[in-house]
């Protein structure tokens, strides 16, 4: 696994920038902190225009905790109907990033958070509970991946759909419990898109699982202004409208 990310990446990524219209939320994790404490994680909550209930989707963030292309995103997915929580999994946990120990909080602890996030937004009046996705990118894109492995645990309510922004493709991708679409660039050195090629399923599954490569592209390809970028959100909003 990749131990570290460049500088680059952190400027580009590092800025936290909260939403207009999101609320600071707080919910309790089944996860505990060191010492067996309750962990209780946040996250920002943002809603579209009307009384609902709205569908919505879990997001989760990269390496670097919190950044501001989340916010962009939270901004486009209430113009499209959704709530979207944005969780916190570092800053509740005492850490801001986890770029030089990218297992000090694991894919497979985050995935925990992510359904702990989809239970209480099951209970929000506003919240369609049959209708809850999620959305992650990057070391948030791999913990995508372990929110949908059938096998690790097995989960009696799966998410609706999922996305992955270039996600680190370690995970068996045949036994997924909801639909799944992987958008990575082709030239992606932190992730490569090779090992998403290389464990899509040759089989039929029994949900769709959809794997976009952009030729030309790097990590966080999809924070610049470029045709792919304009592409991905289309391919995002498409998936959605098929499957949400």
């Amino acid at each position: 696994m990749i131990k570290k990310f460049t500088l680059l990446i952190v400027l580009v990524i590092g800025t936290t920038i909260s939403a207009a219209a999101a609320d600071k939320v707080i919910f309790k994790s089944t996860g505990t902190k060191e010492g067996k404490n309750p962990l209780y994680l946040t996250g920002n909550l943002t809603k579209p225009e009307g009384k609902g209930p709205f569908p919505a989707i879990v997001m989760l963030h990269g390496a670097s905790g919190m950044h501001y292309g989340m916010d962009i995103w939270a901004e486009r997915f209430s113009k499209w109907g959704y709530i979207s929580l944005q969780v916190d999994s570092f800053t509740p946990r005492g850490e801001t990033s986890i770029f030089n120990d990218m297992l000090k909080i694991p894919p497979w602890v985050r995935a925990q958070d992510a359904h702990d996030a989809k239970a209480y937004l099951s209970e929000l009046n506003v919240v369609d509970p049959d209708r809850i996705g999620v959305m992650g990118w990057s070391h948030g894109g791999w913990t995508t991946l372990h929110a949908l492995d059938a096998t690790d645990p097995p989960r009696k309510n799966p998410f609706k759909a999922a996305i992955a922004f270039y996600p680190y493709c370690g995970v068996d991708l045949e036994y997924m419990d909801a639909p799944l679409l992987i958008l990575i660039g082709e030239l992606d050195r932190l992730c490569p898109a090779v090992l998403c090629k290389n464990s899509m399923p040759s089989v039929k599954t029994k949900h769709e699982i959809a794997l976009k490569v952009y030729p030309g592209e790097h990590h966080v390809f999809e924070l610049k202004k470029s045709e792919a970028a304009a592409d991905a959100s289309i391919q995002v909003k498409k998936f959605l409208d098929k499957h949400m």
